[in-house]
Order: C-alpha cells, then sequence, then structure tokens
C-alpha cells in the first residue's frame, strides 16, 4: 500500500494525519478482505477555500464540503463485484496472474484515486457533532476510501448499506457509530 500525503494547511499537524490514514485505509481493505498491498491512494489535507474550488469544478457546488474522493479512471464502478487486481491470485513466483498462470499486468499498481479534505469543515462538524476531531476524520477517510473503490449513497438501499459498512469498520476502531 502506497498512501501519498500531501498536507498544503499548517492545521492538519495538529494530528497524525498519517498514521490515521494508514489505520483506515487498511481498516478498510480488512473489512472487505481485499489486498491493499498494490494499491495506491493520494491524499491531500488541505483547508475549506481550497475544497471550495474543487467542489464547484467538480461538482457544481460553490461551497466548501469536508471530503471529495476522486476514483481513478482505470476503476469502474464496482457495485460490490472487486475488480481482479485486489484479490489474492498469486502464481508460484509471486506475480499476479490470471487462470493460465499469465502475467496480466503491466505492473502490480492500481492507482486507486484521490482524497482531499478540508480541515475547517472537518474541525467545525467534529464540534457540531460532538465527536472527537481524530474519530470524525476516521470516519471521514473510511468514507472517502469506499467511494474509491465504488460504493455510494445515490440512493437509500445503497446508503444504508454503505453506512452499515462504516459503522462495522469504525467499531473495529473502537469508534461509535456516527449516524
Amino acid at each position: 500500500m502506497n498512501l501519498e500525503i500531501s498536507v498544503e494547511y499548517d492545521p492538519w499537524s495538529r494530528c497524525d494525519v498519517q498514521s490515521i490514514t494508514d489505520e483506515c485505509v487498511l481498516a478498510v481493505f480488512g473489512e472487505l478482505k481485499l489486498n491493499h498491498y498494490n494499491v495506491e491512494i493520494c491524499f491531500l489535507f488541505t483547508d475549506d477555500e481550497e475544497l471550495q474550488i474543487l467542489n464547484k469544478i467538480y461538482r457544481g457546488i460553490d461551497k466548501p464540503t469536508n471530503v471529495l474522493a476522486f476514483p481513478a479512471d482505470s476503476i469502474d464502478n464496482i457495485k460490490g463485484d472487486h475488480p481482479k487486481y485486489y484479490e489474492d491470485d498469486y502464481s508460484d513466483n509471486g506475480d499476479v496472474s490470471d487462470e493460465k498462470n499469465e502475467n496480466i499486468y503491466c505492473c502490480n499498481i492500481c492507482i486507486l484515486g484521490s482524497v482531499a479534505l478540508a480541515y475547517d469543515t472537518v474541525e467545525r462538524e467534529s464540534i457540531e457533532q460532538r465527536k472527537t476531531f481524530e474519530d470524525h476524520l476516521r470516519h471521514l477517510v473510511i468514507h472517502a476510501v469506499l467511494h474509491l473503490l465504488g460504493y455510494d449513497h445515490g440512493d437509500s438501499s445503497r446508503a444504508e448499506q454503505m453506512e452499515d459498512l462504516e459503522i462495522r469498520i469504525l467499531s473495529h476502531l473502537k469508534i461509535a457509530n456516527p449516524y
């Protein structure tokens, strides 16, 4: 697993974003029983101003938000089925392989996507919701990584599935149901 962490807003230095991010990504992949060894995700820790710009450009909403997830173009909406490159399907020589024991990729890296988080909104929401900043951040990282994996909350059924999954993952981290 390769997590590229970019901290572009100084208040983020008040918490250990690297450890929290590592912990949450591992928890998601563990719960889903997915191979994380060849996965790369980029995280941008920034401010409301930057998230407002991104939110306006990519979602047409001219206001800041807590987190945005940008799945890589190579990842289709998986709707519960995980792409082959997440499976632990290795030949005897350690290469990712198909049924014919042939190498099926030119490299073993899956760039899952990027996540951007706004400190100001995360802090404000954690206060309003009476959660610790770190617990709220963990929830948002888990939420974003699930989006990168194709989960969404576009209708009530999918929202319930995603929320149930978030609750299970958070419980493994000893964090109460955020809903």
